[in-house]
């Protein structure tokens, strides 16, 4: 589910390796004339203004390595951190931290040292060797990771410079900035990519290829600007729709005069003031629109409509549905004219489950953001909002049993003592705009606006493992206790054992992050938790339907704790095994929450741990599994257990990868290294394993999917196919935000996906490939998905994608959205450009020799220095610029 599953937790042990620096070190004379003074204050703070930091990216697939716990490492990523002073300063008593989201193991460098601390935090420090910063000269140290850092955005912010007993800060050469043209977020301190083929690659095999503008050329080659069927496409497709008359179309330029059958105004307010912001007001004299309840229509949320010169009538099976209704009338608007067609249309959702899910706990975003998020969700029939709200880096949401959890655990500063504020986790340090939480008011604000939407909220506060925010904070709530002397209090919602001596690595490196399972204290914590949720959502009269119990990626915890080593030698429990104690907790907790009317979900690994008899039969699994790892045999796994499944699969769905494979795009690579709006739209989610016949593997190579009936060596079952008529519950989106640190970055990589998800979610494409539950195998040459499907497909996505760049961008515009405006293909072809967009129809620019912009509609003679770029719908923002090679 998080940002490391395809990497085992790195070892915890600090280095200070010592070599030989590849940049200038300390000459002799300099070490003689040196005078070491102690570090105060003021030279701090001016280290921290002046000190100049470069990260130079050397590749991702060096194979010069250190060994690693006496290990031969075969391939690593390695780089130089370089730190320059413009003037001479002769202290040596400094550290510098910084975030590496995988552990460095080795360093070498004659001057300087570094260690892993915890988390994703390490620390810099001088060796013996070193004698002061001297002007001009730099310190450098190159650094190697059994891992990878694919993107920019990997590389986090905001080194901090600390001594004994000072005030840390933040270094400034290490902040980001805002490009004025694009509004994206710049990193100076990352040295500009000169080895482009080592330094994109995760593994010597990987063959993907940079998405520079001649790539991206090829890749649209297929997509052509059309506008022949903006005013009949809604999104997302309904079941049916017949235009009525070609020559025809209702202005609705002054207004809609509504009246309502079975239903009241408040009920679909909230579609109407969003056609008010796209430039359609109710008024007395306007279209007549009738909206009205029909229980013939039995399919919930499915709605029927019409439009003709007596106006538009809606027929809706329930509140959602006539919701749904006005949101299509929206959809069918072109927003330059006011006009709607002629059109009858029938539609249901594919899915009753259709989410989103948005962490707000790694860096937080706040309530208008929210808003935002849920006005489009609404817009696009997406009725579930899985809101992430604590992890091991925030706690985003006020709970008044709790104070210390947002007391503590909503803000991060440069202290490493967890006791007033978190640790500056992933670049967090000076993070007041991207930590925060939800008052309760603000909660129930959300909640309120949700349903005005027709959304149901689903909380997550992940347990037991990524909740080091909670373990902390009732660490400070035992010492408040104890000092009044009241033991009673101090110890009765602990969420450590206080003897427990174990050492362990969870997948995102830290060593307390975990919930001690063994504490009855733990579960009387999870229960109040829960009860304030539930007054919450019952006081916003938004009932608390499903919590999200997170339960995935707990590593080694527990073992060496004398509660859980009680626990497992008490007989009078099933308890027998300290290796299957997460088990338990999942159990019992699910349990729980199913005793207060409220179904529990999980991610799949966590759930799969359990014993089937043992949890409740409400149970939504949610697959984060990849499909070349084999998603659909974890599908299959939960559904043969009887529970509801939720296909979150992060090579499709997790919105916080890459749209490309570009280090200047966002995100994480761990299950994809590129998901653009066209990848997500081509996914059979009824049919996971024939994604294989065109899907790849991260390293861009194919792979197989066997879904045929298979036995292990003990004639066991291994894996079959889903049972006969089996259907998911839904799907859903992820936004994990370790690497989103903006309400604008957050909404660049939601939009413009987030529209391709709701597709997926709603619509049943008449070219997918209905599921096999014989079982089959299928890769790139079985042919199943024929030459016939894959260009119904594609000329399916041709209307879509003419529609999502014309019609909804310019709408996502008005309403003030922030979306992600794409990086271009070009080509110079006989000494002409050629420009073409993965979205067509958006405007197209080009520069010559560093000249003004000017507007590409079609090739034209150039010569020299061509770079090329996109704008936004509205024409006031740039995309990133390419040069054409």
């Amino acid at each position: 589910m998080k940002l490391s599953r395809s990497f085992l937790a790195c070892s915890a042990i600090a280095l200070a390796v010592a070599g030989c620096s590849q940049e200038k070190t300390v000459s002799q004379s300099a070490v003689e004339k040196a005078e070491i003074v102690s570090l105060d204050q003021q030279t701090l703070n001016t280290l921290a203004k002046t000190l100049d930091v470069k990260y130079q990216v050397l590749s991702n697939i060096e194979t010069d390595c250190p060994d690693r716990d006496g290990k031969e490492v075969k391939h690593c990523f390695s780089a130089h951190i370089k730190f320059t002073s413009p003037t001479d300063i002769n202290v040596n008593d400094w550290q510098i931290y910084y975030s590496q989201v995988y552990p460095i193991y080795s360093g070498k460098s004659d001057t300087l040292s570094i260690e892993f601390y915890n988390g994703d935090i390490h620390r810099i420090t001088p060796t013996e060797a070193f004698t002061g910063f001297k002007a001009g000269e730099t310190q450098s140290i190159q650094v190697y990771m059994a891992a990878t850092a694919l993107t920019h955005s990997q590389l986090m912010p905001n080194y901090w410079v600390a001594g004994n007993g000072l005030t840390p800060a933040v270094i400034d050469s290490t902040r980001t900035t805002i490009d004025p043209e694009t509004k994206l977020e710049l990193t100076p301190w990352i040295e500009p990519y000169t080895d482009i083929p080592h330094q994109i690659k995760s593994a010597p095999n990987d063959i993907n290829q940079y998405a520079n503008a001649a790539w991206l050329y090829d890749h649209n080659a297929d997509i052509k600007v059309d506008n022949s069927d903006l005013a009949t496409t809604v999104i997302p497709t309904p079941s049916q729709i017949t235009v009525t008359d070609e020559d025809k179309s209702l202005d609705v330029s002054k207004g809609l005069s509504v009246s309502y059958l079975g239903l009241e105004a408040s009920d679909v307010s909230a579609a109407f003031e969003r056609l008010a912001k796209l430039g359609v007001s109710q008024s007395d004299n306007g279209i007549p629109v009738k909206i009205s309840i029909d229980k013939g229509l039995r399919k919930a949320e499915s709605y029927q409509l019409t439009t003709s010169d007596e106006g538009v009538t809606i027929a809706a099976a329930d509140l959602a549905g006539a919701f749904y209704g006005v949101q299509t009338m929206a959809s069918l608007l072109i927003t330059e004219e006011l006009t709607l067609p002629f059109v009858s249309i029938e539609d249901a959702p594919m899915y009753g489950y259709r989410g989103q899910h948005m962490d707000v706990a790694r860096n937080f975003h706040d309530k208008a953001m929210i808003f935002r998020l849920i006005e489009q969700m609404g817009a696009y029939k997406l009725n579930k909002l899985h809101m992430h709200l604590a992890e091991d880096e925030g706690w985003r949401i006020e709970l008044p049993s709790f104070p210390e959890l947002t007391e503590i655990g909503s803000k991060r500063c440069l202290d490493l003592s967890d006791k007033h504020c978190m640790q500056p986790q992933l670049g967090g340090g000076d993070a007041s705009d991207r930590d925060g939480y939800y008052s309760v008011q603000d909660y129930l604000d959300i909640l309120n606006y949700a349903s005005r939407h027709h959304i149901q909220v689903i909380p997550s506060l992940d347990m037991p493992g990524h909740s080091r925010v909670a373990v902390k904070a009732m660490e400070a709530r035992y010492r408040r206790f104890m000092a009044e002397e009241n033991e009673v209090e101090a110890t009765k919602y602990l969420l450590s054992d206080l003897e427990d001596k174990t050492e362990y690595r969870s997948i995102q490196n830290y060593n307390d992050n975990t919930i001690n399972v063994c504490l009855e204290s733990s579960y009387s914590f999870v229960d109040r938790v829960l009860e304030d949720l539930i007054a919450m959502h019952k006081e916003a009269k938004h009932p608390l339907n499903m919590y999200h119990i997170g339960a995935d990626e707990t590593a080694g915890a527990w073992v060496e704790s004398p509660a859980c080593k009680a626990l497992v030698a008490d007989k009078s429990n099933d308890v027998n095994d300290i290796k299957h104690l997460g088990a338990h907790f999942i159990e019992r907790v699910s349990n729980m929450i199913v005793s207060k009317g409220i179904s529990v979900g999980g991610w799949n690994d966590g759930l799969g741990e359990t014993h089937a008899e043992n949890m409740p039969k409400d149970v939504y699994s949610y697959i984060w599994g990849a499909l070349p790892w084999g998603a659909h045999k974890m599908v299959s796994e939960q559904a043969h257990r009887g529970w509801n499944v939720v296909l979150s699969i992060p090579d499709v769905f997790y919105f916080d990868f890459p749209y490309e494979v570009d280090p200047k795009e966002r995100g994480y690579n761990w299950a994809s290294r590129r998901i653009d709006s066209r990848n997500v739209f081509n996914f059979m989610p009824d049919n996971l394993p024939i994604n294989a016949e065109f899907r790849l593997t991260t390293l861009g190579q194919p792979f197989e999917s066997d879904d045929t009936l298979t036995k292990g060596e003990d004639g066991k079952i291994a894996h079959q196919p889903l049972p006969k008529g089996f259907k998911v519950a839904g799907v859903q989106g992820q936004i994990w935000s370790e690497t989103i640190r903006s309400e604008e970055q957050a909404e660049y990589m939601l939009y413009p996906r987030l529209i391709s998800l709701a597709e997926r979610a709603w619509h049943n494409a008449d070219w997918s490939v209905p599921y096999n539950y014989e079982g089959a195998k299928y890769n790139q040459n079985t042919g199943v998905f024929t030459d016939a499907l894959k260009q119904k497909r594609d000329e399916k996505w041709q209307k879509f994608g003419n529609a999502v760049a014309q019609k909804e961008l310019i709408k996502l515009d008005k309403l003030g959205v922030f979306y992600r405006v794409p990086t271009v293909g070009a080509k110079i072809i006989d000494g002409q450009l050629h420009i073409n967009s993965s979205l067509p129809g958006l405007p197209l620019e080009y520069s010559v020799d560093g000249g003004k912009w000017q507007s590409y509609t079609a090739p034209v003679a150039v010569s020299g220095n061509v770079k090329v770029r996109a704008r936004n719908a509205a024409g006031d923002r740039a995309g990133r610029s390419f040069n054409v090679q």
